[in-house]
């Protein structure tokens, strides 16, 4: 890792003018800390193995992103609702919120009034060719409702694979939540896994080497706490 001005260093060497590399100066860190009611040393420690576990590179304006994010939507950066996923250009890592944070967000909105959910009576290979859903808030007179189609949306994961009707149903959700709440900087896994798939097909198509390289000012992601928590200046 570097700091703002290009000098390297994380160890025992830190000097007092290079605050925004230790945790302890990091707001977002330590609300995010108190919040888990656990130990520090357990907290990095379950940031490696969960939210940050995917990349391996990482700087700590990523850091930052993920839990500015996790107090911005209520999300625990430890619990499995909210995680970074590196993308192959080089460019920031992906903010992906999977199901049940995207759950967690509706129910904690204090505007939140309700969700409803309505199948096709089409069906294609034995599945709704749609599925609509329905969030109303207690400030909107009309709700909102967003209909997702599954020849659009539908993926080859194995959940796809094993319950689709459930995914579509997700599917549906998300995009609704995302415009009635305007939720604009997070993506679910498949959204997610579209981006970097068209990513790399665009890399591809141009006869370019398809190789996901750290963006300027990464360092190979901790392999440990102890990594972890020196990185920080913790």
């Amino acid at each position: 890792m570097r700091d703002h001005q290009g000098q390297g260093g994380t160890g025992a060497n830190n000097t007092p003018d290079q605050a925004h590399l230790r945790a302890a100066q990091l707001p977002s860190f330590r609300a995010c800390l108190g919040l888990s009611s656990m130990s520090e040393e357990g907290f990095v420690g379950a940031l490696t193995q969960t939210s940050l576990s995917r990349l391996d590179a990482w700087c700590l304006s990523d850091l930052e992103r993920l839990l500015a994010a996790a107090l911005r939507y209520g999300l625990s950066p430890t619990g499995r609702e909210l995680f970074l996923v590196p993308d192959p250009s080089g460019a920031a890592p992906l903010l992906v919120v999977g199901v049940d944070g995207w759950s967690r967000i509706l129910n904690a909105h204090e505007q939140f009034a309700g969700i409803e959910f309505t199948e096709s009576p089409q069906l294609e290979d034995g599945l709704p060719a749609w599925v609509e859903c329905t969030i109303h808030r207690w400030d909107r007179r009309v709700p909102t409702t967003v209909r997702e189609h599954l020849c659009e949306v539908r993926g080859s994961s194995s959940a796809w694979v094993t319950h689709p009707r459930r995914m579509l149903r997700h599917k549906a959700m998300v995009q609704c939540a995302r415009i009635t709440f305007g939720v604009g900087d997070i993506v679910d896994p498949d959204e997610a896994q579209r981006v970097l798939l068209a990513k790399q097909c665009g890399k591809e198509a141009q006869g370019e080497l398809v190789t996901p390289r750290p963006a300027p000012g990464t360092r190979r992601g901790p392999s440990s706490v102890r990594d972890l928590r020196q990185a920080l200046g913790a």
